[in-house]
This record gives structure tokens, C-alpha cells and sequence, in this order.
């Protein structure tokens, strides 16, 4: 049985409650969202098996007392495989509350009350191999800002690029339409991306006034490392020594 933390509607912590009473009672409690990012503004979707649509990474509730490092790596591995390293960045994008109210033919009910945060994490293709789980059929890199144009838009498609088992980018294009997004019945496609992919763009935006300025002072140093250059007088046929 899986302990939560809960809180009230304004999130401040209450007690650790098993799940059942938890979704019986309609307790609040946090879920992570886990979304995958490189700082060339890239974001890795997974690629659901059951219907083929793109998808973030995993959606985890948190344990009680665990951290949000902790919990993004649980996610990440359920369904890649693989660990999330503790050296990466992790970042908070958005934080909204969810009410999910279900009830069964047995008249049985749900009641789901969360908070649910997307957290982008740094894509390390250093690792050496994928184990995809269940549901899960692979792996794809596409453009951030172009998987928001195309929600906002709902016309056109943004050009992929499956990832392979390893880590490495295969040349292989898919060809990602609005429609082959999954998104729930509790929200739509813009408010699930616009806020995570608005962070990427921010990473890779600092990213690359980093690179720049990094390239800068090295070419700084280079030049002030640069040997003197000394003429030779030896053979000036104004001097010499007689």
C-alpha cells in the first residue's frame, strides 16, 4: 500500500494517508509531471503504445516524503528504463489543481483531487540503453516551439526524430500532427504545453547567452595568450659589431 502526503486546497500539509483513503476521501495531493528537454529548445515525447500519440514522459503521484528529485526519477524509469542523472537540471514549469470525480457501475467512487506540477528535466543521451515499458513504444525529439505553434495553430505538423535504444538520435522522421497529441478530458493541449514549453525556450534562450559568452572570454584568453612577436635584428645592415 502507497502512503501520500495531503494537504489542504491551499497546500498546506496535513498528515501521510494510505491511497485508498486518499482517493476516497478526496484528500489533496501532489502528482509529478515529467517532461523531458534539451537546451537546443528540443522536447522528447513519449510515444504511447496503445494509441501511438505523444505524450509527456509520465505522470507520478509523490510519495509520502519523497523528494521531487526522487520522484521525477521513478517516472522517468517506469517508463524509459533509465534514470534520470542527479547531475541534470530540473525545473518547475507549472503548478494547477485537478478534480477528477468517477463513478463506477458498482457505484464506487473516485474522487482524484491533486496538485498537479510539471517538471522539465535535462535529456542526457549519455545513457547507454532504453527498456521501454508496457505502454510505452518509443521515444521522439521535436522542436518545443514548434509542437506550441502547432497546438495553437491546430494546423500542420512538426517534423521528429525517433530516438533510438542508446540514446542516439536516429535519422529516421515522424511526422507529428495535432491530433496524434494525447491530452486527458481535464485539459486542453495548450494549457498542458504552453507553460512547459515556454521554460524550455528560457533554458535554451540562457543556454545560448551562455555558449556565446563562454566563446567570448575564450577568445579573450586566447588572444591575450598569444606569444609576443620579436623582430630580429641579426641581419639589419645598420648594426653590427665591429
Amino acid at each position: 500500500m502507497n502512503y501520500y502526503d495531503t494537504f489542504d486546497e491551499n497546500g498546506v500539509f496535513l498528515s501521510s494517508e494510505d491511497e485508498h483513503d486518499v482517493h476516497y476521501k478526496g484528500l489533496w495531493h501532489k502528482v509529478i509531471r515529467v517532461w523531458l528537454y534539451d537546451k537546443d529548445g528540443n522536447i522528447y515525447l513519449r510515444i504511447r503504445k496503445n494509441d501511438g500519440k505523444y505524450d509527456c514522459i509520465n505522470e507520478v503521484h509523490m510519495l509520502s516524503s519523497e523528494s521531487v528529485s526522487s520522484c521525477f526519477d521513478r517516472g522517468m524509469f517506469e517508463k524509459l528504463g533509465i534514470h534520470f542523472p542527479a547531475t541534470s537540471n530540473l525545473d518547475q514549469s507549472f503548478t494547477r489543481k485537478v478534480k477528477v470525480h468517477k463513478v463506477y457501475s458498482d457505484n464506487s467512487e473516485l474522487r482524484d483531487n491533486y496538485f498537479l506540477i510539471d517538471y522539465i528535466g535535462e535529456f542526457d543521451n549519455s545513457t547507454n540503453f532504453f527498456i521501454f515499458s508496457a505502454d510505452t513504444e518509443g521515444l521522439v525529439k521535436a522542436n518545443a516551439k514548434g509542437i506550441l505553434n502547432l497546438i495553437s495553430t491546430r494546423t500542420g505538423e512538426v517534423v521528429g526524430n525517433l530516438v533510438l535504444p542508446g540514446g542516439n538520435v536516429s535519422s529516421d522522421k515522424t511526422f507529428i500532427k495535432v491530433d496524434n497529441i494525447f491530452t486527458s478530458p481535464t485539459e486542453d493541449t495548450y494549457t498542458k504545453y504552453s507553460h512547459v514549453v515556454n521554460s524550455i525556450s528560457t533554458e535554451s534562450i540562457k543556454h545560448e547567452k551562455e555558449k556565446r559568452e563562454s566563446e567570448r572570454l575564450k577568445k579573450y584568453v586566447d588572444k591575450r595568450e598569444e606569444p609576443e612577436t620579436f623582430k630580429s635584428h641579426a641581419d639589419d645592415n645598420d648594426i653590427g659589431i665591429y
